[in-house]
């Protein structure tokens, strides 16, 4: 069956996203089975669409929404949640309305379009709430200390000084993120706190590997930093990332932070998503 797809990206962190608001419970249930099991072969760069996965709009499911997100990964896992993803759904679901909010499998987000630049492929900032964050405490893995986050989903943060936050990312990252205490996997995030006060970050992202931006990732690391006194509240810290900065912001502790940053539709296509298997 042939479905309509935009290709989203939000600092290079790219998905296929189906806008499905007018799908019922049951076929939208459907789809989603149907795009996990096809996820690898959708998202594959060479022999698919390519991406680093798929977004799904769905009607909304609380009154004060205008549609929810549903993600699922390059390897057909499904996250609670995707900041970068977030802002494109929102990019793409705000129209006219600049303010929405978007349900997730982590709750609602109040979203917010800015500098909004519209054609056949819009593009735009979005500033997010994500949330407050949830510290669970620290972990050590392989003889390092990891600050163990929740933004909705699982992340575990090491800060280094002299090490390449890049090479650690790739060579520990696959190990971390199934190391037994995390039984769910997780996110896994090496930062360096930069003379200017900005924060370098790598991520090995649950499900997907090394990724160009991982929002929520970024917003666990402002909270671990903050924790640890390497940030402070109530100012911008800027993230940067492999695929541009995200500028975040807590204002007080235990309180919600603010994500702002990029989104961009690329594209339009359509494509084949085969039945799913009585497995799947």
């Amino acid at each position: 069956m042939l479905e309509r797809f935009a290709k989203v990206e939000g600092l290079g962190n790219d998905f296929l996203l189906l806008d499905r608001r007018d799908a019922s419970p049951a076929v939208l249930d459907a789809l989603v089975a149907r795009l996990r099991a096809a996820a690898p072969a959708l998202c594959d760069r060479r022999l698919g669409v390519g991406g680093d996965g798929i977004l799904v709009v769905g009607p909304p499911r609380t009154a004060e929404a205008a549609a929810t997100m549903i993600v699922v990964n390059h390897d057909g896992s499904r996250p609670e949640m995707c900041g970068n993803g977030l802002r494109c759904v929102a990019l793409a679901v705000a129209g006219a309305v600049h303010q929405l909010v978007i349900d997730t499998d982590a709750g609602p987000k109040p979203c917010a379009v800015r500098e909004f630049s519209p054609g056949t492929c819009p593009s735009g900032q979005v500033a997010i709430d994500m949330g407050p964050p949830d510290l669970l405490g620290p972990r050590r893995v392989g003889g390092r200390a990891f600050a163990a986050v929740s933004m909705g989903n699982p992340h575990a943060i090491a800060f280094v000084r002299d090490e390449d936050p890049e090479a650690l990312a790739r060579g520990d990252g696959p190990a971390i993120e199934r190391d037994p205490q995390f039984p769910g996997r997780t996110n896994v995030e090496f930062a360096r706190l930069e003379a200017d006060s900005s924060i370098t970050l790598w991520v090995w992202e649950r499900g997907c590997g090394i990724t160009s931006a991982c929002g929520t990732g970024a917003c666990a690391t402002l909270a671990a930093a903050i924790a640890e006194g390497l940030a402070p509240h109530a100012r911008d810290v800027i993230v940067r990332l492999p695929g541009g900065p995200l500028v975040l912001r807590q204002d007080r502790a235990g309180g919600s932070i603010t994500m702002t940053g990029p989104a961009r539709v690329a594209f339009f296509g359509e494509v084949e998503i085969p039945a799913a298997s009585p497995a799947a």
